[in-house]
């Protein structure tokens, strides 16, 4: 009889599918002033009912307010103090409790851009004075000073743009917006586009946005209370001595009791905030928030400098021109560290920690419009796509429940569980789900079926021994678990680094993928392994009925390698020709940048017909509105540079006519007007392709050192030989198959795709080399080769049916899914077929071919 305890796993399992089913929840936003009804301590509390009717009249009268904006002034002019209406902790000001009830009310998973649209700000960075000063010092001796002073403008301006772009990313990346995109668009502009949907989110970011994060120390006047008592003497008349500045703040003399306090400030500021390595919110022990800073050596030594010389002082702390506490110096402070004391919102203080830590910029940012934007995908897009996963999934259950019966039963629960505990973690760790994503969670799933199929099949061999079906069954999970365990840690290990290191979407992959990857363990190793328990009690199955598709194969994988290397240099010299043949050609927008042309238009026709008819421009189609106006509704349309109609002659005109031709010769119905047409620069800058390469290398060197750890060097080297071949093909074959009109450039999706291949066809390598080291235990009679050999025949039928179930995922995305998805899914499929193929014929016959050698050198040393 079965012994192993069920019930404590049972509640474990309840437990985490609970929690991650609660997290799920909602899908879709709540109403904000039920959500605030349901907050209340009191229900149906009279002050709080005289609050919202109050805030709906304010949205009456202006319909661009948002609740919580409504909500937050009624409150605010009523001298209401939410926190004493609400449940909460740590609710100080009215902010703290409208950021609680507007994180109550938001749906529980935020979607992409490309899945749900969001916002889009179209921003101006002006130069401040201090940045104009700098310019002309740098070229007042140059003979023609005014030429060299607009030619160093452009070239810094240019530089300091770039800086603001990743300073941006950083501060999107702090609010766990991996997602963003921001580029260049023309000029002194930068467009940011941000997946929010909601108004508060959105308002919320725009504060961040407009947030240079310029710190100053200034020293405060001494005879400051002489100052301020002149001034409140006579305000009208009195005028602050040179050199020194009125600054207004509101400061907590008590807990609880925030005063307004004066201060005259010298304008000249003795430090600034460019050496700050960390900032972070805290309390005191009143609890008034403050923000503690960190300065590396250079600014440890400079402020240490500044309060030695000025103590008995008061030192002003600056932040963006606005005053924030002028504590005085009671000693000097050499530790390295800072504080800035204020009147903050929790959500006010986490946000100017992130920017102090982002970096600063040299200018102001306006904001000069703001625009939703439709999904990039285009709903019919993203509808196609959704049925294709769903009847892609429908097809993978039905193989498993077909080929593995019962057993298949039980692993096609644990990937429907797998699913829902892997959208309840996106939803806690709120992550953004993107096509990036879907692309970690399609690997994952063929991870988990991967590992489902490694426990079957080795219950198939403890049972094909005659041993009883539980005893089969506790084997096959105890040597399977090894595989399992060394698969999955090594793509984790990958994607941790991808999510430190990389940026944007190689960041917003990395965090699906390594979610996956924990889910996918949980339900194939401990859920599944319960299931059977149950099944052994309640049914008493003396077997285990499945199908087998090899029976004992015995083929001379390694006899074949001569001619496998021959196809794989051939196919490895053409992909990098091909490549090099089409240079920046094989590049999309995301990398190159193009020409963004916008139109007024009048009725909506779907995405879909607009790209079949610019087909010839290969354009990106989205709809905006403005949040100001309802009737302000602009089509974008992103093309490449140097994009034009087949057949037009040197003479054509520029690509907005073209594309007006086309479009009002095809959609009358739309009435175009208007139009502009801006260059805009790649999403992807260098410092992003820097980060990304950096990334992927170190992930790289991460493989070779646990594989390395776990086998050997020379298993190792085979993997990431693997690897490179595997991209490499990939790659090319996907570059030469434009040529035929089956792909487009590379774009953000290949690159999520190739970085699924690496872990697709990692994981495919680690299984076979797991079982060489096994083997090599067992089997004393035969020389390395053969026991490779033998390792690979043992798991070709896991090999098969993992790359058939997930290329029965892949054919049906690329058949449904529709063409927004189509570059993505045929990069997949390609790296799956060349991953399998290279599992057997390289990366092992690598591993063979290096031990050989050293057969060879031992054997020397011994002759010798």
């Amino acid at each position: 009889m079965n012994k192993r305890p069920v019930i404590l796993r049972t509640f474990i399992a309840l437990v985490v599918i609970l929690v991650f089913l609660v997290s799920v929840h909602p899908l879709a936003p709540r109403d904000f002033y039920d959500t605030f009804k349901a907050a209340l301590q009191a229900e149906g509390d009279s002050q709080a009912q005289k609050l919202i009717a109050e805030a709906k009249k304010r949205q009456a009268a202006d319909s661009s307010l948002h609740p919580s904006q409504a909500l937050l002034q009624s409150a605010d002019a009523e001298g209401v103090e939410l926190k004493e209406l609400v449940r909460g902790k740590d609710l100080q000001v009215n902010q703290d409790v409208i950021g609680l009830i507007r994180k109550k009310s938001g749906s529980s998973i935020r979607f992409g851009l490309d899945l749900n649209g969001g916002v889009e700000f179209m921003l101006e960075l002006a130069p401040d004075q201090e940045f104009i000063e700098r310019v002309k010092a740098a070229t007042k001796d140059d003979a023609d000073a005014a030429v060299k002073f607009k030619e160093r403008m452009e070239t810094e301006f240019s530089r300091y743009r770039d800086i603001a772009i990743e300073t941006l990313r950083s501060r999107m990346e702090a609010q766990k917006i991996f997602e963003a995109e921001i580029s260049p668009a023309g000029g002194n502009y930068i467009s940011l586009k941000a997946p929010l949907v909601s108004k508060d989110e959105k308002l919320k970011l725009l504060d961040l946005i407009k947030m240079s994060a310029k710190l100053r120390f200034h020293l405060v006047a001494e005879d400051n209370a002489s100052l301020v008592k002149q001034y409140l003497d006579d305000p009208e008349n009195f005028v602050p001595p040179i050199g020194y500045q009125m600054m207004e703040t509101r400061e907590t003399q008590k807990p609880g009791k925030a005063q307004q306090q004066i201060y005259f400030v010298q304008r000249r500021w003795k430090m600034d905030g460019r050496n700050i390595i960390d900032a972070f919110p805290s309390q005191d022990q009143f609890g008034q928030r403050k923000i503690i800073l960190r300065f590396d050596t250079t600014g440890a030594r400079r402020f240490g400098e500044v309060t030695s010389r000025n103590v008995g002082k008061m030192l002003a702390v600056v932040l963006d021109n606005k005053l924030y506490c002028a504590p005085v110096i009671n000693q000097a402070i050499m530790g390295g560290s800072a504080e800035i004391s204020g009147n903050f919102s929790n959500e006010e203080a986490v946000n100017i920690s992130n920017a102090l830590v982002s970096g600063s910029l040299p200018f102001q940012i306006k904001v000069v419009g703001i625009f939703d934007t439709d999904p990039t995908l285009g709903a019919d897009n993203v509808k196609n796509g959704i049925y294709a996963g769903i009847l892609a999934l429908l097809v993978v259950a039905l193989f498993m429940c077909c080929y593995y019966r019962r057993a298949g039963v039980v692993a096609t629960v644990a990937l429907g569980i797998n699913l829902i505990l892997v959208l309840g973690a996106l939803a806690a760790f709120d992550a953004t789900l993107t096509l990036p994503g879907i692309a970690g969670i399609i690997l994952t799933i063929g991870m988990a079926v991967d590992a489902n199929v490694l426990i079957f099949e080795r219950i198939r061999e403890e049972l094909n021994k005659k041993k009883g079906l539980m005893s089969a069954i506790d084997i096959g999970y105890s040597k399977a678990f090894t595989t399992i365990l060394d698969a999955n840690l090594t793509t984790l290990f990958t994607a941790l680094i991808l999510m430190k290191v990389g940026t944007g979407p190689v960041k917003g992959f990395a965090v699906t993928l390594s979610i996956g990857i924990m889910t996918s363990m949980f339900t194939a190793l401990f859920l599944t392994r319960l299931m059977f328990d149950y099944f052994d009690r309640m049914f008493k199955y003396r077997d285990m009925k499945m199908f087998h598709l090899l029976s004992s194969p015995a083929y001379d994988f390694l006899g074949k390698r001569r001619i496998a290397f021959v196809v794989s240099i051939v196919l490895m010299v053409c992909s990098l020709t091909i490549c090099a043949i089409k240079g920046r050609n094989i590049l999309g927008v995301d990398f190159t940048g193009g020409t963004r042309i916008t139109f007024d238009y009048k009725e909506h026709v779907p995405v879909s017909e607009l790209e079949n008819a610019l087909k010839n421009f290969d354009a990106k189609i989205t709809y905006k509105s403005s949040m100001a106006q309802t009737d302000n509704r602009k089509l974008e349309i992103l093309i490449r540079k140097n994009i034009a109609i087949e057949g037009d002659d040197e003479q054509a005109t520029s690509p907005k006519e073209d594309i007006r031709k086309l479009l009002v010769g095809n959609f009358p119905q739309m009435a175009l007007s208007g139009g502009q047409e801006t260059s805009l620069g790649g999403l992807v800058g260098w410092e992003f392709s820097k980060s990304a390469m950096l990334a992927i290398f170190l992930s790289f060197i991460g493989i070779v050192i646990y594989i390395w750890v776990r086998f050997e060097l020379a298993y190792g080297i085979a993997a990431i030989i693997a690897l490179l071949h595997d991209v490499t093909i990939a790659t090319g074959i996907f570059v030469a198959l434009n040529y035929f009109g089956f792909s487009s450039e590379i774009s953000l999706p290949v690159i999520a795709a190739l970085l699924t291949i690496i872990g697709y066809s990692l994981n495919d390598t680690i299984v076979v080399f797991d079982r060489i080291r096994e083997n090599l235990g067992i089997i004393k009679d035969k020389n390395y080769t053969q026991v490779i050999n033998i390792s690979i025949n043992d798991t070709l039928s896991r090999t098969l049916l993992t790359s058939v179930t997930t290329l029965a995922v892949l054919i049906v995305l690329l058949i449904f899914g529709g063409i927004a998805i189509r570059d993505f899914v045929l990069v997949m499929l390609l790296g799956v077929v060349v991953g399998t193929y290279s599992s057997v014929f390289i990366a092992s016959p690598v591993v063979a071919i290096w031990h050989r050698k050293i057969r060879h050198r031992e054997e020397s040393k011994d002759r010798n």
